[in-house]
């Protein structure tokens, strides 16, 4: 028998099922509760208390008792009919604001919160930014015109949501320009655009109190000259300047914004062009028919790989100190449709087919400084400081020797040579430098940052900064693409300023982590690496059950079936199988003397195997 301890001494607990009806005191809402026989008043004030949000010794319930009404008691059983006094509804409510919530930034976590208020009939709040139009950062500051998604459409699109649509117009790798059309086009058709502000530069912020119960915060704006696309903070124009008052300042710079930039000895005798290859300063023609050097293997290293093999250059010598991971098409596809995160030792597993087709020694995947893994290769971590560069060309560029990766740095640059520190020399006319970004130090200051507790400044609910950190460092993989973690970025943000008293918890556990300023390596409070990140992701929803069931019941469903009905299995591998010996046979008519395309190293069997496996932890 089964026995529960209900007070002083122990007596058999009934564990029948039954059910009790809740209505609130005054109106004619009511919930049906499935318990058991033994379900005590307490218990029952104490769900009710942790699904609203509020103290469990305001929650009274009150029965019929003969001819007459009685309160219950905290230690008895819960009867099958009570009226529940000290809520007004079993629905949580929202805390009311008069001044509008502020997302500085109209980019693609920036669009994502506004269109979250407007399904929510949330409609007091502002988007702001400075440049003249909507797309952010990385694809209008950082992309060129030959620049193109890396990860799949079906799990980066504007409108991702439950409820919505997935795009039908675009290919499975949108280039920057159809990208900047499809936020234009989100924006208008979901009736975004009147609450975005553009040319306008958000100068400083006055804020007073330290969180929303104790003050608000003065936004100081100034239009813009209607040009601006870059990432310095723009010239002042002294027109339309104007101080608005706002709730809170959800904060989204984009990705790391600032390129990290090197000089070499001896660039003025090189004699050609040697570029950042941002946005459209570079004219990527100069690479056709070229020997090009890309400096830096990360994952804008990796895209350069292919945009100069779309310009005929003839050999691409990408140059680094060390060889970070990069990532198939038919790896991330798995990551992106799995409702269960993908482990590391699998999605190894998984790169080990691509990498298998290199020949010489130093390409196998799990010998990489990046990877952590036991001998019998069934469990791994990748830390690395750089995201992985998603794409096939890359391999099969290395493959039929169209480029090489030379594991080295420079010395010094003479007329058409890059001199490396191990004597060797590589003859180029093109020099593209590719070291990654650094963080903005101008978000810190506006936010005027001391100190990051997880992604809030100082403690505070008002002020939140998300952006995609710096590298990997992961045991397991939920996706490669940024839809699934804006979504989520979005509701933690707001969550804390509709339920402030949550924000209280989570501030009076100490348990987020936080981060401070490291001028030592040029890294902002703001900027947060992946580990961090991946801390805050776990900790925020042990203290806010609907963000846990959120994670638990949509998130992951929701990755899969957008990435499904996008790109169901067979018809993407295809996809990616022709556009890999579409590469080969272009680079093969070009240049005969360059090996013959192999096969496609993955196929369906092999990619559905991986699926049923992880699949098979749901079970």
């Amino acid at each position: 028998p089964m026995w529960k301890d209900m007070g002083p001494g122990r007596q058999p607990a009934s564990l029948s099922p039954v059910s009790t009806v809740l209505t609130i005191y005054g109106s004619d809402e009511s919930m049906t509760l499935p318990c058991v026989t033994s379900t005590k008043v307490i218990e029952v004030k104490e769900m009710l208390a942790g699904k609203l949000g509020v103290d469990p010794t305001t929650i009274s319930f009150v029965t019929r008792q003969g001819c007459a009404n009685r309160k219950q008691y905290d230690h008895e059983e819960i009867r099958r009919n009570v009226t529940v006094v000290g809520i007004k509804s079993f629905t949580r409510q929202k805390e009311r604001y008069v001044h509008p919530m502020v997302i500085i930034g109209a980019g693609h976590i920036g669009l994502r919160h506004g269109l979250w208020f407007l399904k929510y009939k949330m409609e007091n709040f502002v988007i702001i930014d400075r440049r003249n139009q909507v797309g952010g950062t990385s694809w209008i500051a950082q992309a060129n015109k030959t620049s193109k998604l890396q990860t799949e459409l079906g799990t980066y699109h504007l409108q991702y949501d439950e409820e919505n649509p997935v795009p039908t117009n675009m290919p499975t790798w949108p280039s920057r320009d159809q990208l900047l059309e499809h936020f234009h086009e989100v924006c208008e058709q979901y009736g975004l655009m009147p609450y975005i502000k553009l040319n306008t530069n958000v100068k400083r912020l006055d804020i007073t109190g330290t969180d929303s119960f104790t003050g608000t915060i003065a936004f100081h704006l100034e239009s813009t000259d209607g040009n601006y696309r870059g990432v310095d903070p723009p010239e002042p124009t002294g027109r339309g300047i104007e101080a608005i008052q706002g709730t809170a300042a959800f904060y989204y710079p984009g990705n790391l914004t600032i390129p990290k930039r090197v000089d070499y000895k001896g660039e003025d005798e090189f004699g050609g062009p040697i570029a950042y290859a941002l946005h459209n300063e570079f004219d990527y023609t100069a690479t056709t028919g070229a020997n090009v050097v890309v400096c830096g293997h990360g994952a804008f290293g990796v895209e350069n790989v292919r945009t100069c093999c779309e310009f005929d250059a003839r050999k691409i010598f990408l140059l680094c100190r060390r060889k970070n991971l990069a990532c198939p098409r038919m790896v991330s596809w798995l990551a992106n449709q799995s409702a269960l995160p993908v482990s590391a030792a699998m999605f190894l597993r998984g790169l080990s087919v691509a990498y298998g087709i290199l020949e010489g020694p130093g390409w196998d995947p799990w010998g990489f400084h990046s990877v952590s893994a036991n001998e019998a290769r069934t469990q791994a971590t990748i830390v690395q400081k750089s995201r992985f560069g998603i794409g096939d060309v890359y391999f099969l560029a290395v493959y039929m020797g169209k480029c090489e990766v030379v594991v080295d740095d420079v010395k010094r640059i003479s007329a058409g040579v890059v001199h490396l520190q191990s004597g060797r020399k590589l003859e180029a006319s093109v020099i593209l430098k590719v070291f990654g970004f650094n963080g903005d130090w101008e978000v810190d200051k506006l936010l005027q940052v001391k100190s990051m507790y997880g992604y809030w400044p100082d403690k505070d609910n008002r002020r939140y900064i998300a952006s995609e950190g710096p590298g990997v460092s992961a045991s397991n993989f939920g996706g490669t693409s940024l839809s699934p973690g804006a979504i989520a970025w979005v509701e933690q943000a707001t969550h804390f300023m509709d339920f402030p008293r949550d924000w209280t918890k989570i501030v009076q556990s100490g348990m987020l982590p936080v981060h401070k300023a490291e001028p030592e390596i040029d890294r902002p409070a703001y900027v947060i690496e992946a580990r961090t990140s991946t801390a805050i992701g776990m900790i925020v929803p042990g203290f806010c059950p609907e963000i846990a069931e959120r994670g638990s019941t949509v998130y992951a469903w929701l990755k899969r079936t957008r990435q499904l009905e996008c790109h169901p299995l067979k018809a993407f591998l295809a996809e990616a199988e022709a556009e890999w010996h579409e590469y080969g046979k272009a680079w093969k008519r070009l240049d005969p003397s360059l090996k013959d395309p192999p096969p496609y190293p993955y196929t369906v069997e092999m990619v559905q195997a991986w699926v049923d496996e992880t699949d098979g932890r749901l079970q």
